[in-house]
């Protein structure tokens, strides 16, 4: 009777979780993290744009029903040029040093709904070079965000705690991986999971989709411009 009691409740528990991880909806995209006013700093600091962000949101997460939200994303830093991307996780930057730093930064968020962050352990995985560095991005004590609900910082690896590890040459043209994932504290499979990648590249263009853009105005402008030499040439007759 024991026996056949605590399969029992085996059993209901296989179904409860079963139930609970049916209910979990994930969505990802790329743009501006939800649930993100406009004019907020997610990322820290001030004016750093969080439009371009690689983002992965999770419903339904537990009994209470928490919403999870993470993102990453390449930014520049300061009056640099905007990374170019391709509006799917791929951007590119341009190499070199301005004043000492380096031109671009990855920047990372996360946010619990219910404010249950200490539910779940984050991990941010830098690969380059061969290397790989890992660490916790919800420990950096200058973080952005509300204790317990909101995190986000933007980092450089100028910084030896994220570019040592990885043999980082600001002059070098080189790809950079960037992962973050959850899962519960409790232990388990990943819960959600964003990636970007970042190519550095001296001399860098604009991505694909601004290069169209451009080339697009250009077109018009060519067409505009030999419109007004015909009617010129007409009035001239």
């Amino acid at each position: 009777m024991k026996a056949k009691f605590l399969v029992t409740m085996i059993a209901g528990a296989c179904l409860a979780s079963l139930t609970t991880v049916s209910a979990v909806a994930n969505t990802s995209g790329f743009g501006s993290i939800p649930g993100v006013a406009a004019g907020s700093n997610p990322y820290g600091g001030s004016g750093i744009p969080f439009n371009t962000s690689e983002y992965t949101q999770v419903t339904g997460i537990g009994a209470g029903s928490d919403t999870l939200t993470i993102a990453l994303a390449a930014t520049q830093y300061k009056a640099n040029p905007a990374p170019g991307n391709d509006g799917a996780g791929t951007y590119t930057v341009g190499t070199g040093l301005v004043g000492g730093k380096s031109t671009w930064n990855f920047d990372f968020y996360g946010n619990s709904s219910l404010g249950q962050l200490a539910n779940y352990v984050f991990t941010l995985t830098e690969t380059a070079n061969g290397h790989t560095v890992t660490f916790n991005p919800l420990t950096l004590p200058d973080n952005a965000g509300t204790a317990g609900t909101s995190f986000g910082n933007s980092e450089r690896l100028d910084f030896a705690a994220f570019g040592a590890g990885l043999s980082y040459d600001p002059n070098a043209n080189d790809t950079y991986d960037f992962d973050l994932s959850v899962v519960s504290a409790a232990g388990g499979p990943a819960i959600a999971d964003t990636h970007i990648t970042v190519n550095a590249r001296a001399g860098a263009v604009p991505d694909a989709a601004s290069t169209a853009m451009l080339l697009g105005f250009g077109f018009i402008g060519l067409a505009l411009f030999g419109r007004r030499q015909m009617r010129l040439a007409t009035v001239a007759k």
